[in-house]
């Protein structure tokens, strides 16, 4: 009579079986893929360069020219776009396989951080399938704006961190390190969202000398070049770019900002405004608009340093009842504006993101309320209310740049992730909660925390 291991199915030969649910969502997954390769191919983003578009483009096409605006831009999105760009030497058709490419990658690296955040792998496709339906996260990689590589390296730099924290080791703390290195210097909301997950990890990392030294030596070896081109020019330390502009911007509560640049006899004059100003966030609901006015100049002389950026922000920038005014507008503009250029209603993916950007606000209540039911368990998952915590106090609060509806869209992602955390935390027995999972431990800790 045969054993049971000799009738046992060997593991090689045993077909794969999916639940219903995942066979749907994977059918969601692929009709997301579709509609994002459709989208690119019909509003290819080589037929909307103006504005924004057109300036990310013609910096790329031109980087050995130290145009002070491009240097007050992050830089690898402009790295970013002149590989692109040497590839595909703007060709329509292999642009379109580029964006699509990109717009496909950026739902599945979220899931990726998912898989190593959720103990559902059900969970984790209703993520992927979520994010990959988003309006708003299909129509914008029909432009070359920087959320198009911001979105998927912020997933990217998400799912390297759970996996640093999980395997404890050098290699996947610096690669968690590079990754979010690469999210900052593409949009610099991805500074402190880095700080707060990269000190997560490190507080719980048994070789805390070494990650610490092995990681500020890859920040300066980045940095450095970057820094030292920034001063060469422009006189600011500052690879990150050139905050004070849109510092001043913010705070001045000027519906416009005009600038006058010298260097040693050369002159630029810029002039720009959010297209915050003139939208109507509540609409069709209420007409209401920023109440900002009149313009703010701003007179530099790049060889004083920061010294002209200083004084012209100290002499404009709004206090008392006028500042909390800005404050609420900017949070009011993050929950409830457009999300431009993304916005134009002609296109369908447009049309959908202004009408689906009302559920953001109501879901952000509703996970408040069930974080504080669940405070305990959330507690022990903390990377994700950390990280949104953080990045809406410096987006939602702090008077960095004046808000519009398009830097909503990492926090779209990040809410949907929250409320899948939520319920595979309430679905999950108290100990499974409370008792993390296993993680490898190098054999030879330099020091415990």
């Amino acid at each position: 009579m045969p054993s049971p291991t000799d009738t046992a199915p060997s593991p090689e030969l045993t077909p794969r079986k999916f639940a219903p649910v995942q066979l749907m969502l994977y059918a969601l997954i692929a009709l997301g893929c579709v509609l994002r390769i459709y989208n690119v191919i019909v509003h290819n983003p080589v037929d909307h360069l103006w504005s924004d578009p057109q300036r990310h483009w013609d910096h790329a096409s031109m980087p050995l020219i130290p145009s002070p605006m491009a240097l007050f831009d992050q830089p690898v999105f402009q790295i970013w776009i002149s590989v692109v760009q040497k590839f595909t030497m703007g060709l329509g058709p292999l642009i379109a396989i580029y964006a699509g490419a990109l717009s496909i990658i950026t739902p599945w690296c979220w899931y990726r951080f998912l898989r190593e955040t959720l103990s559902s792998k059900t969970l984790a496709l209703a993520g992927w399938a979520v994010i990959a339906l988003l309006p708003s996260w299909i129509g914008i990689y029909s432009y070359f704006m920087t959320e198009t590589l911001f979105l998927p390296t912020l997933g990217l730099s998400l799912w390297m961190t759970m996996r640093a924290k999980r395997r404890r080791s050098l290699e996947s703390f610096l690669t968690m390190v590079a990754c979010w290195i690469f999210c900052g210097l593409t949009r610099g909301i991805g500074i402190p969202l880095a700080g707060v997950a990269a000190i997560w990890v490190w507080l719980w990392h048994p070789l805390k000398l070494r990650t610490a030294l092995w990681s500020v030596l890859m920040i300066a070896v980045v940095l450095a070049p970057i820094s030292y081109r920034n001063y060469h020019f422009v006189k600011l330390w500052a690879p990150q770019g050139n905050g004070w502009l849109n510092k001043i911007y913010a705070e001045s509560g000027a519906r416009e900002i005009q600038l006058h640049l010298t260097r040693n006899g050369a002159v630029w004059l810029y002039g720009f405004g959010s297209p915050s100003i003139d939208s109507r966030p509540f609409a069709p609901f209420s007409n209401w608009t920023s109440r900002r006015s009149g313009v703010v100049e701003v007179h530099v002389d790049f060889n004083n340093g920061e010294k002209d950026w200083k004084n012209t922000f100290k002499k404009t920038a709004k206090h008392g009842s006028e500042r909390w005014q800005l404050h609420l507008e900017n949070a009011v503009f993050l929950f409830f504006g457009n999300s431009w250029p993304d916005n134009n209603p002609d296109y369908f993916m447009g049309w959908l993101a202004n009408h689906s950007r009302w559920i953001w606000a109501p879901v952000f209540i509703i996970i408040l309320a069930f974080s504080a039911i669940q405070a305990k368990a959330v507690c022990s998952r903390p990377l994700l209310p950390l990280v949104i915590a953080t990045g809406l106090f410096f987006q939602g609060w702090m008077l960095l740049v004046p808000n519009e509806g398009r830097y909503r869209k990492p926090y779209e992602g990040l809410l949907v992730c929250q409320v899948l955390l939520l319920i595979d935390l309430r679905r999950r027995t108290p100990s499974a909660i409370i008792t993390p999972p296993p993680e490898s431990t190098p054999d030879k800790p330099e020091f415990a925390a």
